[in-house]
């Protein structure tokens, strides 16, 4: 009878394991899920406001090429402040503030992003920490990043 009870007892402990593995593979899986709402959501808010957006001009007689929304480098996460972002367009201000206010609440407070524009094609970088979903990282190490790359 104890050792059935030691047996259960083990049984037990590592259907618990995997459990807890199971709910930090979710999280991980819905943040990851989250990042690629949140890098469509600045996407379309770029198509809304093209004029400022593309860095190709739309009319041929602006010599001044416009790219309000880019951050930074390709594959750089440089916005991490909503109240720090100024750009020369308004709309594009309050959409890169709106972006990284949703980035945050959804991914947690120490999350970047950061947008780059090569003609019409942009990349969208997220970097947050996911190391209670990602068992390989135990602890501290590095950011997850996400890149996604779309035509306007």
């Amino acid at each position: 009878m104890l050792v059935s009870v030691f047996i259960l007892t083990f049984g037990f402990l590592g259907a618990t394991g995997l459990q807890i593995a199971s709910l930090r593979s979710a999280e991980s899986s819905l943040e990851r899920s989250q990042a690629v709402f949140l890098s469509h959501t600045i996407l379309d808010a770029m198509r809304a406001n093209m004029e400022n957006a593309s860095s190709v001009p739309l009319d041929m007689s602006i010599l001044k090429v416009k790219t309000a929304y880019s951050t930074g480098a390709a594959g750089t996460a440089s916005l991490c402040n909503s109240a720090t972002i100024s750009t020369p367009d308004a709309v594009a201000t309050e959409d890169l503030r709106f972006w990284v206010d949703n980035l945050q609440g959804n991914l947690g407070k120490g999350t970047c992003g950061g947008v780059h524009c090569d003609g019409n094609l942009c990349t969208v970088t997220i970097q947050w920490d996911d190391n209670r979903g990602d068992s390989v990282k135990s602890g501290k190490g590095a950011p997850t990043v996400f890149i996604s790359r779309s035509q306007l």
